[in-house]
């Protein structure tokens, strides 16, 4: 005869999963405390400087879910921080001219166009710069021909189809990629065209943009790049960033060049048009009145909390347990049925998701509103791998601490750059490439796994030590 469990047995088991969700949570909810409060007590230089570490922390938590978890590396995240924040830019205070615009949908067209073709029909390689040739030839004579717009997704459709047959692919979705490229560019035409006569875009509709734009161009990139393996990943991402940033720097008539930038960025002053009772209960949560500064910066740690609740909740599901085993080895995750490349493709998106809406944030940044190629170089990739590094590999709280070191870290040493102090006769001025080299060498040395996951392993070690001694 079968023996029932005590009905006590559920009771307890449900009581210790309810208190495993109110300790996950605690660490978010004083998080979210700390950061409604600070204002009280923060001077104007110290929220400035909790502004761009935010900003940083939106980076390093993408970049850690990239690099930590999926053990992808990436040398060239600050391109996807910089169209972000050149997307920002350009539809807020100078929209693209008339003349260019035809031309520039087309382009966001054909890498929409690219982008359904790799994900529905699976093409690489040779047949992939075939399809792209394709996708460029049928809108080169549909643009010839200026017919009805319903002829001109009929040109896309069956040109695409035509472009399957003879290459072996299903005809249907070569020909779903061709008009997917066809309606991309014609939304594109119609949105550029609206916001020029209009002057100029908001500033959230900019940033909207400038995920659509960046997450296009990550997937097209990442479908390709994310196939090599070490060192040659790191040198394919290492191009692609070098090859934004010459982009930002040449494509003046846009970007407004290195020597010029873009400035007048309006910021974002999202309290203003709020109802009454919210901003009296935030101008009694900052002890006074919330100016545009500090409205900002409440709107860059709301974004920064949004993101460290995905990176936790992604790194606990399914998704990160994936995640997880193509870091550790993605011939054994592939024989265990997880589509590497698939995974590897999603985070990598997502990452530079992350990255543009930082780009946005850092366009709009209250009372500063400039962008330069130079805040997007190759430097500053490095820097965010040192972010990563410091913080600890796998650790999203730690990405969040290596991002405020790293800031602090660079705020000293511009301050050290001001004041133009000299030992030995040696001035200590643009040294953060030794600096942030030496930091890199030491934390590796030292502690690989970074500082938080060091330290809580180290306090774990310790701790079990200590139990083990007391039996």
């Amino acid at each position: 005869m079968a023996v029932e469990a005590p009905a006590a047995v559920p009771v307890k088991i449900r009581h210790s999963a309810a208190e495993s969700g109110i300790w996950s949570l605690l660490p978010f909810i004083i998080f979210a405390l700390v950061c409604i409060f600070i204002p009280r007590f923060a001077s104007e230089t110290q929220l400035m400087l909790l502004i761009y570490i935010g900003i940083s922390a939106l980076l390093a938590i993408g970049l850690n879910l990239l690099m930590g978890y999926a053990g992808q590396i990436s040398l060239g995240h600050a391109a996807f921080f910089g169209i972000g924040a050149y997307t920002s830019a350009i539809l807020t205070v100078r929209p693209i001219a008339a003349e260019v615009i035809p031309g520039f949908s087309t382009g966001v067209g054909v890498i929409a166009g690219v982008a359904a073709l790799m994900s529905l029909a699976r093409v690489t390689g040779g047949r992939l710069a075939l399809g792209v040739g394709a996708l460029v030839l049928v809108g080169w004579i549909a643009a010839l021909a200026k017919p009805h717009f319903l002829v001109v997704l009929l040109i896309y459709g069956v040109g695409m189809a035509l472009f399957g047959i003879a290459l072996k692919i299903k005809w249907w979705k070569s020909g779903a990629a061709g008009i997917i490229c066809a309606l991309s560019a014609a939304v594109c035409d119609r949105f550029l065209l609206g916001v020029l006569a209009k002057g100029g875009a908001s500033p959230w509709t900019a940033m909207l943009a400038g995920i659509i734009v960046t997450s296009l161009i990550a997937y097209l990139i990442g479908g390709q790049v994310l196939r090599l393996k070490g060192h040659y990943l790191a040198m394919a991402t290492l191009g692609f960033g070098v090859i934004v940033e010459i982009i930002f720097r040449q494509w003046t008539a846009v970007t407004g060049g290195s020597s010029d930038g873009m400035f007048g960025i309006p910021s974002i002053a999202w309290l203003d048009g709020s109802p009454r009772f919210v901003r009296h209960i935030f101008a009694s949560l900052a002890g006074g009145q919330v100016d545009l500064q500090k409205q900002y910066y409440y709107l860059v740690w709301f974004f920064v909390f949004i993101a460290l609740v995905l990176a936790v909740n992604i790194v606990r599901s399914r998704v990160g347990r994936a995640f997880r085993a193509v870091h550790s080895s993605e011939i054994a995750a592939e024989s265990l049925g997880v589509d590497t490349q698939r995974y590897k493709t999603q985070v990598f998106v997502l990452s530079a998701a992350m990255a543009s809406v930082a780009g946005s944030l850092h366009a709009h940044n209250a009372g500063v509103g400039y962008v330069n190629p130079g805040d997007f170089g190759f430097a500053v990739s490095v820097q965010l791998v040192v972010m990563v590094v410091v913080g600890g590999m796998a650790s999203v709280w730690g990405a969040l601490f290596g991002a405020s070191a790293i800031q602090i870290l660079k705020n000293w040493m511009l301050n050290l750059d001001k004041a133009d102090v000299r030992v030995m006769g040696l001035t200590l001025k643009g040294l953060d490439p030794i600096v942030f080299g030496a930091v890199l060498i030491i934390v590796m040395v030292l502690l690989p796994q970074g500082f938080v996951r060091g330290i809580t392993d180290m306090a774990a070690a310790a701790w079990r030590a200590a139990r083990g001694k007391a039996k």
